[in-house]
């Protein structure tokens, strides 16, 4: 096809609109041919196969001829006015097109979003804080709390009736949330007493009686994780029917072999001081980290294409267990989650783009061989057939988003390699300890 015209205009740094025009003798060659096709595929009624004339074509397949002519022009002469001016596009165009005329110019406009274009600056005297990862006895205790409270026992309360803190409640439940039908539960389990606000609805159980009705009002901070509740205020009508008060295994020796798998409370503790110490130098490397990035980001203003942040946006949001409410407020709960996720996408792209830029000027790479690795990897830590992981990653798109996140991943050791990482402070040090 005869090259054609593009003009590029510039909209905002990572926004463009082209126009482009095919020329007329490239557009009537191209509907010369589709109706050559056609016309040798016809089967029309008083003429022989391929005997069809040309005004006949048109008057029973113009309108389609037309409109697949179109579609094919418009996708070809788009491709190549991207690698003529080499943008890097991302997501899908917005094409402004009209129907052809035969013997005229094909005339259309796409309006794309490109990656920015990252001038890297100074990327001396980065630094960050690394918090404490100390563990003191108190977290131990608590998480081997926790521990007792996942195997404790429910046993039935026969010698009260009145709701104390710590009780678990069984009621029925109707939940009533303005815009939203009334949802009716029997047999909810709540633990009296808790809640992580004055006006939980399980803190209002105590001092509840056996048998007891009750209305509720909670108005729901806007916090809350569950976004159908955030913000609003929910009406609970409540009938208590049982009672059962929480019986917490020994913490001791035989405990730490039924629960723990260790052979002594002594072993389990260590264990479990183990495991909190790891997950604490985790959380503190993830804060050194993010801190590095959070500089980084705050040196290199740019544009981000909305595109990118809207699509990480959609994939945070699958990847969170959202509870939303009945069908007539859901929209809008998606809205809003979205919003609270919008702020937090945008930072991940921006911090990715400026990774891109610093592993493309410093021509970072990785090999097949760790690619591999990296998938054997994979299936150890999702405990998944290496063979079923590896078939996945054949396909191109996934291999090539492993590649780019490898490549970011040594960008970004390289970063932390060359920060200045202070310790944390003394007094911080001590006041964790207390």
């Amino acid at each position: 096809m005869k090259q054609s015209r593009v003009t590029v205009e510039d909209l905002t740094p990572v926004r463009k609109r082209l126009q482009i025009e095919v020329p007329a003798d490239a557009v009537q060659a191209e509907l010369d041919q589709a109706f050559q096709t056609v016309g040798q595929r016809a089967r029309l009624r008083g003429f022989r196969p391929g005997k069809a004339p040309r005004p006949v074509l048109e008057r029973v397949f113009g309108a389609e001829v037309r409109r697949e002519v179109l579609g094919r022009l418009v996708e070809q002469s788009f491709h190549a006015a991207v690698e003529q001016h080499r943008l890097a596009v991302v997501g899908t165009p917005d094409i402004d097109a009209e129907g052809i005329t035969p013997g005229e110019a094909l005339r259309y406009s796409a309006t794309v979003e490109i990656r920015p274009a990252i001038a890297l600056g100074d990327l001396s005297g980065l630094g960050a804080t690394r918090p404490s990862a100390a563990v003191t006895d108190d977290d131990v205790d608590q998480a081997l709390g926790a521990l007792r409270e996942s195997v404790a026992q429910l046993r039935p309360v026969e010698d009260r009736t009145v709701v104390e803190a710590g009780d678990v409640v069984t009621v029925d439940l109707t939940t009533r949330l303005e815009g939203a039908e009334p949802v009716h539960r029997d047999g909810v389990l709540l633990e009296a007493g808790a809640g992580a606000f004055p006006l939980a609805l399980e803190r209002q159980l105590v001092g509840q009686h056996r048998g007891g009705r009750l209305t509720a009002r909670v108005p729901y901070p806007p916090d809350y994780p569950n976004a159908g509740l955030a913000g609003k205020t929910a009406e609970f009508e409540v009938e208590v029917k049982e009672l059962r008060a929480k019986e917490l295994p020994p913490l001791d020796d035989d405990f730490a072999r039924d629960h723990g798998r260790c052979e002594s409370l002594a072993e389990l503790r260590a264990r479990v001081r183990a495991d909190l110490e790891r997950e604490a130098q985790g959380r503190a490397d993830d804060a050194v980290r993010d801190a590095i990035l959070e500089e980084l980001i705050a040196r290199h203003p740019f544009d981000v294409p909305s595109t990118l942040v809207e699509r990480r946006t959609e994939a945070l949001l699958a990847s969170l267990d959202v509870r939303l409410p009945a069908e007539a407020d859901r929209e809008a709960a998606l809205a809003r989650v979205r919003e609270q996720l919008r702020p937090r996408a945008e930072k991940q792209i921006r911090a990715e783009l400026l990774l891109d830029a610093l592993a493309e000027r410093d021509r970072l790479e990785v090999s097949a061989e760790e690619i591999e690795a990296e998938i054997e990897a994979i299936a150890a830590r999702e405990r998944q057939v290496p063979e079923r992981v590896r078939a996945l990653y054949e396909r191109p798109e996934m291999r090539a988003a492993l590649r780019a996140k490898l490549v970011r991943d040594r960008a970004l050791a390289g970063l932390l390699a060359a920060a200045r990482v202070m310790p944390p402070s003394a007094a911080e040090s001590v006041a964790h300890e207390k």
